[in-house]
């Protein structure tokens, strides 16, 4: 996942480069092409009709051939006729077409071109399309002879300042998208980078209490420990690998949009009594007390019981960890919120770990390593709650705010 930013840069620009090839080959070859088809058909199917005869009939009117007028060439309109007799004088209004026809008619009568067939001449703005045309008149008259041509010179220089225009909108446009892809791609390599630490730390902490078993079940294997002290331990720390395991899905579906909430009306009191029953027992031989500070009115709150009980049981299981004697667990109302209080009487948290606290696996100054707070926050913001730690007057304060049912 290295260098993902500048991958995804180059794919752009290749790509855009690509693109631009495309439209290059498109606007210059393909276009050109087909205009100077058309301006031969047309000049074909303009000689064609110059050249045909159209007798008369016994009353004088014309006689139907079964020319077909209405096979007009869109680039008809644009043909321009110059008589070869009068060379001189040009069919043009301006300088410029004089200058045009004069340097036509030099290239014409240095070389030798059949009559009815098309060519092409060039100058720096023009594009010229022509051809030559003898009309044979009767016996006493002298042939007619004339040049037609096209100029498709203006389409070409459009098609020039369209591909300045393209080049520059393309460019702008890949501009944007390499930055967009720049950033998704820095993005790509934090998530990929959190995600290798992420595992690294759970494969650190699963090591941990897969350590501590495979020590006291070989020192039972051995006969070096007595075997119920030593299946306590296994016990107790299988349950906290199993404990750990369940954070570390839970916060992985969190993570992947994956853990929908089951929500239900329920009081807010009853809650916050099973999660202090289900710390007292760690509380209890620590010698911790837990102080409840509940309204004596019901306090409803929507919410999924069973991960907001896991959230709060693993804040109070946090504070267990570092009151001295004492902790305090309050509720109130506020408004349209439900805050809860838990605060310790220890040393409270240190400056240089408030801004980490909840930081996955973040090893605090005094502290372990764990996501037990990161979990409960997350859970708390799929409440569209909020979660904050700060020290009070005595020890470390988590406060915790979610809505109540309207």
């Amino acid at each position: 996942m290295k260098n993902i930013k500048l991958r995804i840069v180059y794919l752009i620009l290749c790509s855009a480069l690509l693109l631009f090839a495309l439209f290059m080959l498109a606007v210059n070859l393909i276009i050109p092409a087909h205009f100077v088809r058309e301006a031969k058909k047309a000049l074909i199917s303009e000689a064609q009709y110059q050249n045909r005869t159209i007798p008369y009939t016994d009353d004088g009117s014309f006689f139907d051939d079964g020319w077909n007028d209405t096979e007009e060439h869109f680039l008809t309109p644009s043909i321009v006729f110059l008589e070869l007799d009068n060379a001189n004088q040009s069919s043009g209004w301006n300088r410029d077409a004089y200058r045009l026809e004069k340097k036509l008619l030099e290239y014409y009568t240095g070389r030798e071109l059949s009559l009815n067939q098309c060519y092409t001449f060039k100058t720096d703005r023009h594009h010229l399309i022509f051809m030559s045309v003898q009309e044979e008149q009767d016996d006493w008259e002298k042939p007619y002879a004339y040049i037609m041509y096209i100029d498709i010179g203006p389409i070409t220089r459009y098609i020039v300042t369209l591909n300045w225009a393209f080049f520059a909108v393309l460019l702008a446009i890949s501009s944007v998208m390499c930055l967009l892809g720049f950033r998704f791609g820095r993005d790509i390599e934090k998530e990929a980078e959190r995600q290798q630490t992420f595992f690294q730390n759970a494969s650190h902490e699963l090591k941990t209490p897969l350590m501590a078993i495979q020590g006291y079940a070989e020192g039972i294997q051995a006969g070096v420990m007595d075997t119920g002290s030593a299946a306590e331990v296994i016990l107790a720390e299988s349950d906290r690998m199993t404990e750990l395991v369940d954070e570390l899905l839970d916060i992985s579906k969190i993570d992947m949009g994956r853990q929908p909430l089951t929500l239900s009306e329920m009081d807010v009191r009853e809650l916050l009594y099973d999660s202090m029953r289900a710390v007292e027992p760690i509380a209890a031989c620590g010698g911790i007390t837990i102080t409840p500070d509940f309204p004596e009115t019901p306090v409803m709150v929507s919410c999924d019981d069973t991960r907001l009980r896991r959230a709060v049981t693993n804040i109070l299981s946090n504070g267990v960890r570092y009151a001295r004697s004492q902790l305090h667990l309050t509720c109130r109302t506020e408004k349209r919120h439900v805050t809860i209080r838990i605060q310790d009487d220890g040393d409270g948290i240190a400056a240089e770990d408030l801004p980490h606290i909840f930081d996955r696996f973040y090893m605090g100054k005094n502290g372990k390593s764990g996501i037990g707070l990161a979990l409960a926050k997350e859970i708390i913001h799929l409440h569209k709650g909020t979660i904050r730690a700060y020290n009070g007057d005595s020890g470390a304060v988590f406060e915790i705010s979610i809505p109540v049912s309207r």
